[in-house]
């Protein structure tokens, strides 16, 4: 394969691709935040997190994929304005720290609840949730602050410059690329193995949401580490390789692409979610049909019985209104 088909192939994903994840993402994250906003799930922390999870994935996609594919065919704004530039990526940036976080926090959730220890479970509560997520807004507003402060626009691109592009590979690789990772790895296995050491007590077996949670959590962490393994691998390649000076046209081409293509990889983490849930949780997946065709039925679907009498015909609606109209 030619090098040089590598920058259309890249176009075509983008437009194609990312206009596929935008609206299979949005869709999906609404079909969440319906879901957890239901009674049922309002009571349990891990949906709290889910649910800010999916809060964030619905702001995340459009705000990061609409930019690059309107750049297709327009000039890019954020070549054009300063702080177009520094405000796109700082936001982007972050919201994509408060997704990864949020499920850090999750899977450790689903194992403080398989916890026999009351004062471990107690770390499983919805006003505590509340608090974390609060706490950790913050906290990744503020370690992100030095991309506006230090991104700039050269030569009509908006980028990293010098040794900030080490410096940022090395933080990205951290904070994005092992952090996250190790610690949804760490609770998931915790979690797994705290399960099998209860599999017999009574009280596990009987919170059968619970245990769906769990699922639904853990297939969202093996999902997320597999979907950032390329990315963060770029990223340490990146860090490695800074300082080679005089690369060949084919050789940043290819960087390019995969670059690129690690990033591309990287939007599903706001995608996938309700498609994991509702494949990997009976459960969620029952009630949301049901809510689906409670919908359907009481606003979409008008069963009308038309009944004539004399010269005139009576329609009953779902309603139990009764309209009468002249033939």
């Amino acid at each position: 394969m030619a090098v040089t088909i590598l920058p259309l192939i890249q176009r075509d994903m983008t437009r194609y691709g990312m206009s596929t994840y935008l609206a299979a993402g949005i869709l999906g994250n609404i079909f969440n935040c319906i879901m957890f906003t239901r009674h049922s799930y309002r009571r349990t922390p891990s949906s709290i997190y889910l649910l800010f999870l999916s809060i964030c994935g619905f702001i995340y996609l459009p705000w990061s994929t609409v930019p690059i594919i309107y750049a297709l065919d327009h000039i890019d704004p954020q070549t054009q304005s300063i702080v177009i530039c520094k405000t796109r990526l700082y936001i982007t940036h972050t919201l994509g720290l408060f997704i990864r976080y949020c499920l850090v926090f999750a899977s450790a959730d689903r194992f403080f609840v398989t916890r026999p220890n009351v004062r471990i479970r107690s770390l499983s509560s919805v006003p505590l949730a509340i608090k974390l997520i609060v706490i950790m807004c913050i906290i990744c507003s503020l370690i992100a602050i030095h991309l506006p402060i230090l991104m700039n626009i050269r030569d009509g691109v908006c980028g990293m410059f010098g040794i900030y592009t080490f410096i940022y590979a090395i933080y990205q690789t951290f904070v994005i690329g092992i952090i996250p990772p190790v610690l949804m790895s760490t609770f998931s296995f915790l979690t797994i193995r705290s399960l099998q050491e209860r599999h017999h007590d009574a009280q596990v077996r009987t919170r059968q949401r619970d245990r769906y949670l769990t699922r639904m959590v853990t297939a969202e962490v093996i999902a997320s580490i597999f979907i950032s393994i390329p990315y963060s691998a770029n990223l340490i390649y990146t860090a490695f390789t800074y300082n080679i000076v005089n690369k060949s046209p084919q050789r940043v081409e290819i960087e390019s692409f995969v670059s690129f293509f690690g990033i591309f990889l990287l939007y599903l983490i706001s995608v996938v979610p309700f498609y994991l849930y509702i494949s990997t949780s009976k459960t969620f997946r029952k009630e949301f049909i049901n809510l689906f065709v409670n919908f359907w039925y009481k606003y979409i679907i008008r069963r009308v019985q038309i009944v004539p009498h004399n010269d005139l015909i009576t329609i009953a609606p779902n309603n139990g209104q009764t309209i009468r109209v002249r033939q």
